[in-house]
């Protein structure tokens, strides 16, 4: 109850920094820990039209991205012409994802044809929000693309793989490009797709597919290996030069069986020391009352249960 009558004067203290057009104030609050206090001072900057523009371009070089979250979402809201080319600006260096994605969606909202061009580009970004959010921005303007190479990249943008898969062979240069993704999600979805499309210029992705990281992909990617022209009794070599990523699940359950905690530090979980060290003095503990040998055979059935659920904890990390 404290906490929603605290909330709530910060809430009405946006109120009043909003009717006294206190622009730098109400800034002050895009970082604030609490997200309702962020929306509504993003809303009040917003209501306050025009007048809030160049206050708002000038923290666009803050240091906290959610500043520049805030201050572009508060432009969006003024829709005021003169945030254009920043914004670009920002769909085209800044280096975090989530300030691209929201810049692309804004430049959307704003109706200008200048900023056409550069959500086109959007539309390679490393990042799938990035490409998504240029699509829809895209979209926003009205715009469809002039070739199939376009039309490729919009459409994986969009995730829309079914018509990806239509377009057929102009898409395999984009849809190779894109393998790139750090999500391993999007890597697996494009391995499907250049296997239904069986391009032969997909086999050397498809080969370097094969020593992708995550199970999931590499499992797809020998689905797709011989539409995509990879010969089938090269898959083992490919496969066994893959990078070994993740901890051994087996090592991990172990080491949780013995030692409980320290399986958790082996996955690195930084507070499986601490669990060990618990668990150590738990033990100790116990054995000063019970004698040395009774609180193993109480200790093992339970840690048992926790080596289990380490191993398939191990198995769930290297997947991802």
């Amino acid at each position: 109850m404290p906490d929603l009558v605290f909330l709530r004067s910060r809430l009405s203290d946006v109120d009043v920094l909003k009717a006294r057009q206190d622009i730098r104030g109400l800034i002050r609050l895009l970082d604030h820990q609490n997200g309702d206090i962020q929306l509504k001072s993003i809303e009040a900057l917003g209501a306050l039209g025009s007048i809030a523009t160049l206050p708002l371009l000038a923290v666009l070089n803050s240091r906290n991205p959610l500043v520049r979250i805030g201050a572009i979402e508060a432009l969006g809201i003024i829709c005021d012409q003169r945030s254009c080319n920043p914004l670009i600006y920002l769909l085209e260096h800044d280096e975090n994802p989530e300030v691209r994605w929201v810049a692309a969606l804004v430049l959307g909202t704003l109706n200008t044809p200048g900023a056409t061009g550069p959500l086109v580009q959007g539309l390679k970004d490393k990042d799938r929000y990035v490409r998504y959010g240029a699509a829809q921005a895209l979209r926003m303007l009205s715009w469809y693309p002039g070739n199939e190479t376009e039309q490729a990249y919009f459409f994986i943008a969009l995730h829309d793989w079914e018509t990806v898969t239509r377009i057929g062979a102009p898409a395999t240069g984009p849809l190779i490009e894109i393998l790139s993704d750090q999500n391993a999600k999007t890597r697996e979805e494009i391995v499907i797709v250049l296997g239904n499309i069986g391009d032969s210029q997909s086999q050397r992705a498809c080969e370097k597919v094969l020593k992708d990281p995550n199970r999931n992909v590499r499992w797809n990617a020998v689905i797709a290996a011989k539409k995509c022209g990879v010969d089938v009794s090269h898959l083992p070599w490919w496969l066994s030069r893959r990078p070994r990523s993740g901890q051994n699940p087996w090592a991990a359950a172990i080491l949780n069986f013995l030692f409980i905690g320290l399986g958790y530090s082996y996955l690195g979980y930084w507070w499986g020391f601490l669990v060990f060290m618990s668990y150590s003095s738990l033990l100790v503990l116990t054995q000063l009352q019970l004698g040395p040998f009774v609180p193993y055979l109480i200790a093992y059935p339970v840690t048992a249960l926790f080596a289990v659920q380490t191993f398939y904890l191990a198995q769930r990390k290297e997947t991802m």
